[in-house]
């Protein structure tokens, strides 16, 4: 059966019909009553609010309901399903004697928690982040003695990245419950199924199209014996009273008087249906996330929010360098964890207060909208959307800092005097790039730069304050120093080239030729084998900058398409005028062009015309010794305005008989045969990159680090399909947008940027044509220019050390689930084989004991000999280890 979705971000409230359904079928023996409450962490209120809330009045509700159950036999006694994270709030933020009543509460098992930390828009987030989000739970129970939760619960977003079954099952958890929003359409699945990871793994999951919940007694015809009934409250609404409990039970008593009847947890329907040996129909597929589009509506935070993923790992993992080489190291565990948490919060569904609620205005546009907000209508609601961005500020403030000072501190103990810089590469495998530092060039002067451990001399900039050079061979999760020299500059040949005339720029790999006039790219060519990767008689340009403001009739046409109940103008936006949609190109640059012995730049600027009102810039670049072209799109001080717009750069590739691979959060994906229907075809979040190949597996590769928002084909943005396949070479990279008229931010200004890599790819594989080039845009090399007397560390050093490419190491540090240190591997490739793991030197470890990703031991430890231990990684599968 195809499911559907509801009433679209949390303002329906749910009907009686969905509490009752038919008279229950006389095979179901049992019903399983969970009572849980829908978790908006803001849209009501603000956030703080909200918790407050959770810690005060709505723990008066709770306990009120628990002392009136308690003369009830034990299978009708209250138990209140809740997210971790909000359940921390609770015992953290509670007076003492609210704080101990929570605590009983949990002991005595009528609190529970589930595996995850709130509802997430999984797509957003990253690897490591859903993992640390899970130790929440996974802290609770282990605090107050309970056994870790083997259920978990999304409610309100409709569809979920691929990623959730092999979290989940590598977890421990059995049993995953997604209640979607009422009003949306929905990914057409069973009520009841097994979804099969990327890896293999099967995670039993029931999907709920009518609302968060479920309905109190089963649908007809439901074929097992046991009934999961979800009583979940509205948005932040808190758990039931005593009377609507009884008020439950009496109705299944009426409609049902045969059928055995519980208040439990969702791992007790697990348990229940299990027993009776299931034949479950299996679901094999990515469900994209029909809302992530509204994550591209904070587009600066969601580039911080990548590029603090990746620096996390990097902070942890130079930490456990440092403690492992040096006798004065230090533990960051706990600032970690909360940096982890801040970064998990953006990925959670919420943003901020919601305009249909009536505290924040109405939709206005044009002068209207800047009357209204000159008065300071849109003060609270513009606040709690800073609220929302502050989580990623929170992480980055902490972050950014200590993993500077954790570089600096590194690079001080290198045995050499004097001025030097320090190179570190966060990947497990060697590799060269491109190293940048922003210092005084008057400071810092010298000819060339030299490897200390090769003595090779290497070409590098001193322009402006940027120091700028490639670094080569660069060990695997390791560095290696540099100094400035004034040995003589070194003779760079003619690789890099600049042809002001004739619009072109090229280095040993690539020539581009750009045209101004349009705006675009005209040619991008492979020296090696004449390949050209524009298409040239494609209605868009290449690397143009693409504006769209949608009309009235648009949001209709989605409005009819997308939304099968409520009300739709929540997903549109409400008052629009009937102005037609205006689609506008990018046009009549100024460009100037930059060269020096490490890279050769074009950057066309434009101005802000009658319909494109924006001055922005693109910006092309090569770079010495490397085949990847890097686009960046800037654009300055846009104004605010309420009017439903979006921005893009379009990649009209030229690939004959196009498929596409995309490396989302979870696999590498064919859209065209991994998508699950009924999802989002239209629009999606990339985890790392994509490539666009022919039938022989050439084409084009791309990264897209700070803007990970796609659509394939042509522009996505208010469509819904339900099923798309692709099928001209054409990408677009979504660089803002603010369609969404609940939940997510309505307005978007200022300035910031989006950097774009493209490479040619042959004989396509996943490892080399995407995964590999991919992470390394994510994760450039960084770097430390330090001046000092020096330590005792050579010039160059490897850490963790992976015997293949296509597996990433997603944490190296303190066990954050007991004791020892934990080492995490992903397989990113989909290639399952066994693989070698090289420990730093230095690292006194005899095992590695296997434990699954909530830290609990699933084989038998691994004998470490000279530093290295075997194991076999499953395609896309996690491998955690605790070294002792």
């Amino acid at each position: 059966m195809r499911p559907k979705i509801v009433c679209f971000l949390c303002w329906l409230l749910f009907s009686s019909a969905s509490l009752s359904a038919q008279q229950v079928d006389s095979t179901v023996s049992e019903i399983v009553i969970v009572f849980k409450t829908h978790f908006d962490i803001g849209y009501t209120d603000y956030a703080e609010a909200v918790v407050q809330q959770y810690s005060t009045s709505m723990m008066d509700n709770a306990f009120d309901i628990l002392e009136r159950s308690e003369g009830r036999p034990p299978e009708k006694q209250f138990i209140w399903t809740v997210p971790s994270w909000p359940m921390r709030q609770m015992i953290n933020q509670s007076l003492p004697d609210v704080r101990s009543k929570v605590e009983d509460a949990l002991r005595s098992r009528r609190f529970v928690v589930h595996a995850l930390p709130f509802t997430l828009e999984t797509e957003a987030s990253d690897l490591e982040a859903l993992v640390r989000g899970m130790n929440i739970s996974s802290t609770i129970s282990r605090t107050y003695g309970l056994p870790l939760a083997i259920d978990a619960k999304m409610s309100d977003v409709p569809s979920h990245s691929w990623i959730l079954p092999t979290l989940l099952s590598h977890s421990g958890v059995k049993f995953l419950h997604i209640g979607s929003n009422p009003a949306p359409q929905t990914p057409d699945v069973p009520v009841l199924f097994w979804w099969e990871g990327p890896d293999g793994s099967k995670l039993m999951t029931m999907y709920w199209k009518e609302n968060y919940g479920t309905s109190l007694l089963p649908p007809p015809n439901w074929p097992y014996k046991t009934w999961l009934a979800i009583m979940q409250n509205g948005n932040n609404a808190g758990p039931p009273t005593p009377e609507t409990v009884d008020q439950y039970l009496a109705e299944i008593q009426k409609k049902a008087p045969h059928v055995k009847v519980r208040i439990g947890q969702m791992a007790d329907f697990y348990d229940a249906i299990m027993r009776e040996n299931p034949s479950l129909p299996v679901v094999r597929g990515d469900m994209p996330d029909t809302w992530i589009h509204g994550f591209m509506s904070m587009p600066r935070e969601v580039k911080d929010s990548r590029r603090i993923s990746r620096d996390l790992f990097a902070w942890e993992s130079l930490n456990t360098l440092y403690n492992t080489w040096l006798p004065n190291g230090y533990d960051i565990s706990a600032r970690l964890s909360d940096a982890y948490t801040d970064k998990l919060l953006f990925d959670e569904h919420t943003f901020g207060m919601a305009m249909p609620h009536g505290r924040n205005g109405t939709w206005s546009y044009g002068d209207e909208f800047k009357i209204q907000r000159a008065k300071g209508v849109y003060e609270d609601i513009e606040k709690s959307w800073k609220e929302k961005a502050n989580r990623v500020f929170s992480a980055d403030k902490v972050v950014t800092p200590s993993l500077n000072r954790q570089l600096s501190e590194l690079a001080g103990e290198v045995n050499i005097t004097g001025k030097r810089i320090f190179v570190y590469n966060p990947l497990p495998w060697q590799r060269s790039g491109v190293v940048t530092i922003k210092a005084s060039s008057s400071s810092h002067k010298g000819t060339a730069i030299k490897d200390v451990e090769t003595g090779e001399v290497i070409p590098f900039s001193n322009e402006k304050n940027i120091l700028q050079f490639v670094a080569k061979d660069v060990p695997a999760s390791g560095y290696r120093n540099y100094i400035l020299t004034d040995g003589g500059s070194v003779n760079s040949g003619n690789e890099l080239e600049a042809d002001e005339s004739a619009y072109t720029i090229a280095n040993s790999y690539i020539r581009i030729q750009l045209d101004p006039a349009k705006g675009s790219i005209t040619s991008i060519v492979e020296k090696s084998s004449g390949r050209e990767m524009v298409d040239k008689n494609s209605e868009f340009g290449f690397g143009q900058y693409l504006y769209e403001r949608f009309s009235k009739e648009d949001a209709a046409n989605y409005v009819k398409s997308y939304i099968k109940s409520g009300d739709g103008d929540r997903v549109g936006k409400p008052n629009l005028t009937e102005e037609p949609h205006v689609t506008a190109k990018g046009n009549n640059a100024k460009i100037f062009f930059w060269k020096n012995d490490v890279s050769v730049t074009a950057t066309m600027l434009f101005s802000a015309s009658a319909d494109l009102p924006h001055d922005y810039s693109i910006t092309v670049s090569l770079y010495r010794d490397s085949p990847k072209v890097e686009l960046i799109w800037s654009i300055h001080n846009k104004p605010a305005d309420s009017w439903a717009e979006a921005g893009w750069i379009s990649l009209p590739f030229q690939v004959d008989n196009p498929t596409f691979r995309l490396a989302r959060l979870g696999a590498v994906v064919n859209p065209a045969t991994d998508f699950v229907k009924g999802s989002n075809f239209d629009y999606n979040f990339l985890n790392s990159g994509l490539a666009v190949i022919d039938d022989e597996g050439n084409g084009i590769g791309m990264a897209t680090p700070d803007a990970p928002g796609v659509s394939l084909d042509r522009p996505g943005l208010w469509k819904y399909s339900g099923h798309f396949i692709p099928e001209r070479p054409n990408v677009f990279v979504n660089l803002y947008n603010n369609l969404w008229s609940t939940n997510f931010t309505e307005w978007i200004e200022g300035s910031w940027s989006a950097r774009i890599d493209l490479w040619f790819t042959t004989e396509f594989n996943n490892e080399k044509s995407l995964i590999t080039p991919a992470e390394e845009s994510r994760s450039p090399l960084l770097s430390a220019l330090v001046n000092g007397n020096g330590g005792r560390l050579p010039a160059a050093a490897a850490g963790v050390q992976l015997s293949r490419k296509g597996a990433m190491v997603t944490a190296f540090g303190r066990n954050p689930d007991g004791d020892g240190m934990v080492l995490r591997l992903w397989e990113q490739a989909g290639t399952p084989g066994k693989i070698t793991v090289t420990l730093p030197s230095g690292l006194q470890a005899r095992t590695a004991m296997p434990v699954d990703l909530r830290g609990e031991q699933v084989g038998e430890p691994i004998t470490i000999i000279s530093g290295t231990f075997n194991c076999y990684m499953n395609a896309y599968a996690p491998a955690s280890f605790i070294l002792r």
